[in-house]
């Protein structure tokens, strides 16, 4: 029996069904404020991840690498781009089945700002949202121990959120030290770090 045009439909409707409980918490240029309010000027930069960097990234942080490259915002007391505050990165994690999008503002020094989360797709784990859980990684960095269990407290019924989150805010701090920092150095935004550093 073939299907007929309303059940291939009720059936598209119904795979489509998680991303139906999309929200929008924030925008990014809404987070930018939020995140660094004493910013006056803002850079955004795509940085493509060299096949060393990738290497390097996925030894350093534990987990393959699957963005070709970082997303990120340079934050900037003003226009002349002399004075960074830090940096706005932009990433994705999975939830259990839809991508939960947020950003991880960091410091000149590679410290986690704070967290906010953009979008959330499903209808459940948005629990990660709490101000309580995102405070957690405060001036966490990438000697931390940023790992579910291990210096990140769990939130029942939210564990794969929690979880991939987690393993992407480890991956942004170790991305910001091997990948961030050494490009705004080099375009003369930030002094090079001292040898015991």
């Amino acid at each position: 029996m073939k299907p007929t045009a309303g059940i291939l439909l009720l059936t598209a409707l119904l795979l489509a069904a998680p991303t139906a409980w999309a929200k929008t918490y924030l925008s990014r240029a809404q987070a930018q404020k939020i995140c660094f309010p004493k910013a006056g000027h803002f850079e955004w930069k795509a940085q493509r991840y060299t096949p060393a960097q990738a290497a390097a990234l996925k030894r350093a942080s534990g987990h393959k690498v699957i963005d070709p490259g970082i997303w990120y915002a340079v934050a900037y007391k003003d226009k002349n781009k002399k004075d960074v505050l830090g940096v706005l990165v932009f990433d994705r994690a999975w939830g259990k089945h839809e991508l939960i999008d947020y950003v991880i503002a960091l410091s000149p020094e590679g410290k986690v700002r704070q967290i906010e989360i953009l979008v959330y797709r499903e209808n459940w784990g948005d629990e990660i949202r709490r101000a309580g859980w995102r405070k957690q990684f405060v001036d966490k960095h990438s000697k931390s121990k940023l790992t579910l269990h291990r210096g990140i407290h769990n939130i029942g019924g939210a564990t794969i959120s929690c979880r991939n989150v987690t393993d992407g805010v480890r991956r942004t701090c170790h991305a910001w030290h091997l990948v961030v920092r050494p490009a705004l150095v080099a375009a003369g935004r930030l002094p090079k770090l001292a040898a015991n550093e």
